[in-house]
């Protein structure tokens, strides 16, 4: 049936064309091919359901460099007697293809080759012959060349999906949509006013190794027109353009006006430049993006605030020129925007061991930015273990830890007690993990623990709360509570003032930088302070001021306070620590102000010493402590007590006859 109707067609074709006038100037093989193909109307429609022009002005045909020629000398597979046979074509491109290895006949790829730029195009075989030069009126390259205008000169080849892969296999596309340049700004241009080294005879082939490259190269161009002088109008304008490039927010030819409205609302307004990847560039060279990402604002906490709500130096009118050091200043300073409306909270993170830190130049201790993001300002979550995630980004080994505790265990049971990171360390104010925060941070949850401890942990055969308070005092609770090395920890301390001194304020006491205490404490520089650096140490502090050490039993590896075992694993063996053999290390911690304390390794012996008594207050650990001298005097003494009443007696017996004669006046 289908034959039957394309038969038809042809016929009808055939006898309508066959009264056509038709020009001598074309051969007959020519003519007889026009007989059909002269008819508009007449088209194929291809496997993809695409529709084929098969129709063929003679007069342009004519005029063309292929006028002269038979059909059949590009059409090599069709002939008179076959045709019209019906052909499959699957697509418009897969036939341009087809067709542009005849072309290949007449015009050698290695004469095709010669011009570099066009050369590239071939040997990609992307794009085909008949893409650029057309089907059949095609015209002599040198007059068309002359004619041409250099917008459609360009566009002949840049009209395409072409594209330039670069070293680093980035893909630079070299398409130019003629509709966009025509409604920019630009609109009226030829393409050589901006690309001014390329003309129609030269086309210089560029080496570019990446994209970010080509953009800055790019903005030489823009150079040209837009002086500094004009740039420098706009403050905020000329700043962005020392740290990216226009085509980044003018685009690369449908370049819109410059002006943007004033009447705008004020995100869209200031999302205009921020909504791009533009970048500011601090004073020590480091680069801060300073890209909005509008789906960010919507999915914030702050989704109902506008930009001059946090922004308030800013507006629609006025954009400041803000200068910063670093990063860091930056991040430091951008505290002041959030204290606006959280001022306690910035109150509390001001005295926070993270606030230290972030002073004393670590640029990776948290921030507000850092916690909580820039714009994407995250809710304040009820998911306990959410909240967790977040320490646990910088904390690994931490989480690592706490994620084998029974504390997580409770958390994964959905428990609602079970306590997270800021349970213990608190959300804003993180102080310094020592003995004293620490037990107390237990005791927030654990109110009666105290009273429960002294059902058992007693001195027989007395029973002493004050017992109980004195290993509070000087054991953490997870010495007891998790299965790791435990060392004896001693922290300088400040007795009058009640509080422990820092490498800083020992410093200060001796006038020496601090990191010249290390020198006053570790005398022959071995990393490990034996009992005459100890002792030599704190009689040198004592004589400053009212310093002495206090001691305290705690976990070896701080990060093993995390792995908190369940009551069935708690030790309650008093052993453990009160025994000559007790497995015990020993550390001098010396805090430092924002960051971990400096720990030395002391010889346990320094324990037993007969200095350690006026030296270390509050602190006693049977087994360790043990001072020879004092047991000496202690043996003295209890023989000393024994002798006496003996002696008394053996005297009283051996002169019980002598002083029963006295009585009897003999």
């Amino acid at each position: 049936m289908r034959g039957i109707t394309i038969s038809s067609l042809v016929i009808f074709c055939f006898l309508f064309s066959y009264f056509l006038p038709i020009k001598d100037a074309v051969s007959d093989d020519t003519k007889s091919c026009l007989r059909c193909h002269s008819v508009k109307t007449l088209s194929k429609q291809l496997e993809n359901k695409e529709s084929l022009s098969l129709y063929i002005d003679g007069s342009k045909f004519e005029k063309s460099v292929h006028g002269a020629m038979d059909c059949s000398s590009c059409h090599t597979d069709i002939s008179l007697k076959n045709h019209p046979k019906p052909k499959k074509i699957a697509s418009k491109k897969a036939y341009a293809k087809e067709v542009s290895q005849n072309c290949l006949q007449c015009h050698p790829q290695d004469s095709l080759m010669k011009p570099e730029v066009h050369g590239k195009i071939v040997k990609k075989n992307e794009i085909f012959c008949s893409e650029c030069h057309g089907s059949h009126y095609i015209t002599s390259m040198k007059d068309w060349k002359k004619k041409a205008g250099f917008s459609t000169y360009c566009m002949t080849c840049h009209q395409h999906a072409i594209t330039k892969t670069l070293p680093g296999k980035e893909k630079l596309s070299l398409k130019v949509n003629e509709s966009e340049i025509k409604k920019s700004v630009h609109g009226k241009f030829e393409c050589i006013v901006c690309h001014s080294d390329f003309s129609k005879i030269n086309h210089p082939i560029y080496n570019y190794k990446t994209k970010a490259q080509y953009r800055t190269e790019m903005t030489q161009i823009c150079t040209k027109c837009h002086k500094d002088q004009d740039l420098q109008k706009n403050p905020a304008h000329y700043a962005l353009t020392k740290t990216a490039s226009c085509i980044e927010c003018h685009g690369y030819h449908g370049v819109k006006p410059a002006k943007v409205a004033k009447s705008l609302p004020e995100s869209q307004y200031c999302l205009n430049c921020h909504s791009r990847a533009i970048s500011m560039k601090m004073k020590n060279g480091e680069t801060m993006s300073v890209q909005v990402k509008e789906e960010d604002l919507l999915n914030s906490t702050h989704k109902k605030l506008k930009c001059t709500d946090c922004h308030k130096e800013f507006s629609t009118t006025q954009h400041p020129m803000r200068t910063f050091d670093s990063i860091a200043d930056y991040r430091a300073k951008s505290k002041e925007v959030c204290n606006n409306c959280h001022k306690e909270e910035v109150l509390k993170y001001d005295k926070s061991i993270h606030a230290m830190a972030f002073k004393k130049g670590n640029a990776q201790s948290p921030d507000c930015l850092k916690c909580h993001g820039y714009h994407k300002v995250s809710w304040i979550t009820p998911d306990k273990s959410a909240r967790n995630e977040l320490c646990v980004k910088c904390h690994t080994r931490e989480g690592d830890a706490f994620s084998s505790s029974v504390h997580n265990l409770a958390l994964k049971q959905g428990k609602k007690d079970a306590p997270v990171c800021s349970s213990c360390h608190n959300s804003h104010d993180v102080m310094p993990t020592n003995i004293a925060n620490l037990n107390a941070s237990c005791l927030r949850c654990h109110k009666d623990i105290k009273t429960s401890h002294n059902k058992w942990l007693w001195n027989p055969p007395v029973r002493l709360t004050t017992f109980v308070d004195t290993h509070f005092n000087s054991t953490s609770c997870a010495s007891c509570h998790t299965q790791t090395n435990k060392a004896v920890y001693l922290t300088v301390v400040d007795r009058a003032k009640k509080k422990v001194l820092t490498e800083e304020e020992i410093a200060k006491i001796f006038g020496v930088n601090s990191n010249e205490v290390k020198g006053k404490i570790d005398f022959n520089g071995d990393g490990k302070i034996q009992e005459q650096e100890l002792w030599q140490f704190m009689s040198s502090l004592k004589a400053k001021t009212h310093a002495n050490l206090a001691g305290r039993i705690d976990v070896l590896d701080p990060n093993d306070a995390h792995k908190i075992e369940p009551k069935s694993k708690t030790v309650k063996d008093c052993a453990v620590c009160h025994s000559s053999g007790a497995q015990l290390s020993g550390k001098i911690e010396i805090n430092k102000e924002g960051t971990k304390a400096v720990k030395f390794d002391f010889e346990r012996t320094a324990l037993n010493s007969v200095y350690a008594i006026p030296d270390i207050k509050d602190f006693y650990v049977l087994g360790l402590t043990k001072i020879k001298i004092l047991d000496i005097l202690f043996f003295i003494a209890v023989l000393g007590g024994i002798a006496v009443p003996v002696g008394h007696i053996t005297l009283r017996i051996l002169t019980a006859p002598i002083r029963r004669k006295r009585r009897e006046g003999k």
